[in-house]
């Protein structure tokens, strides 16, 4: 599909700057990591134009404090708190339900949170923690929250995934399997799961877009190397994210294209593309494998029944 209309905003954007003018009063979002940089970013400038938002954190402390920031710039600024750790399917379930005594829609779903060069370690449930965290709780996150998503108007969900996807070894339906997406500790490397889980996300924004036709799905890529806290977890990626800083998006511009594909008037109607500077770019090959796509869904939805039948949890499983 060609791009739709002209390019109105480019990699110098800001996420405020692309809601410029923008009445957002009556819509719902719920951003996952919210609390902190880019995920923040997003929270912030959608609820600074009316939007309600729910900030999907696994720090319930980290997310009121985030809200007291927004709050002080707007006071009226209408954000909830909502505790969720990606690390166990289980806390995804207790949100959802949280979520759903207190929601009746959703307008906007933003796939944002994400680890980036953990060393090797397993959730509580048994996964390799940045293919969990990246892809399969944010998953099932979307297939629980299907019939309040599909009965909202207008729904868009926009997955934040990286142009590291371009780097994934995974490139046919044979590579997919549990061993490869949630390795043993002797065949991880951080960089490569990372790549991978990248690809996960364009994978499943594809597959979703097929599947939920009445529903505007969208991947981006938010800037590379932008200053977050997503570099953490290492000295070395703290060197290199701080030497190429000035280079580099600031957060509030790494922000734009998410906004943009959340909101932006353009895209109504639109599905399944992946865009890059508030602009739709191509993938790689591997993220356009409708083949590969379908079996990464289905292999999540596998691996999820496998936990919750171990948790004794027989939760929906949305087709």
């Amino acid at each position: 599909m060609s791009q739709p209309m002209r390019q109105r905003f480019d990699g110098s954007s800001t996420a405020l700057a692309v809601l410029h003018g923008r009445d957002l009063r009556n819509k719902i979002a719920l951003v996952t990591g919210a609390n902190t940089g880019i995920g923040y970013e997003t929270a912030r400038s959608l609820a600074l134009h009316g939007c309600d938002v729910i900030l999907a954190c696994r720090d319930i402390e980290k997310a009121n404090e985030a809200i007291r920031r927004i709050q002080q710039e707007k006071e009226t600024a209408n954000c909830v708190a909502l505790e969720m750790d990606l690390s166990s399917l289980r806390s995804v379930r207790e949100a959802f339900e949280q979520f759903k005594q207190k929601f009746k829609s959703l307008h906007i779903l933003i796939l944002n949170a994400g680890v980036f060069g953990l060393p090797y370690q397993l959730t509580k449930d048994g996964y390799e923690t940045t293919f969990q965290v990246n892809h399969l709780s944010q998953f099932y996150l979307t297939l629980l929250l299907e019939h309040i998503i599909q009965h909202s108007n207008n729904p868009r969900i926009v997955i934040v995934s990286s142009e590291s996807h371009r780097f994934s070894m995974i490139r046919t339906p044979e590579d997919v399997h549990q061993s490869t997406l949630s390795p043993p500790a002797y065949k991880f490397w951080p960089m490569g799961a990372y790549n991978d889980s990248k690809l996960c996300n364009l994978l499943f924004a594809q597959e979703l877009a097929r599947k939920w036709p009445s529903v505007s799905v969208f991947a981006c890529h938010p800037g590379n190397m932008v200053s977050t806290s997503i570099s953490r977890q290492w000295w070395l990626y703290r060197l290199l994210f701080a030497l190429v800083r000035p280079f580099t998006k600031s957060v509030q511009q790494a922000a734009s294209t998410v906004v943009f594909c959340a909101t932006a008037p353009e895209l109504e109607g639109v599905t399944g593309g992946y865009f890059n500077n508030c602009y739709r770019c191509q993938p790689s090959n591997p993220a356009l494998n409708l083949t590969l796509a379908a079996r990464l869904w289905t292999l999540s939805q596998d691996m999820i029944t496998d936990i919750l039948k171990t948790n004794g949890d027989n939760g929906d499983k949305d087709e």
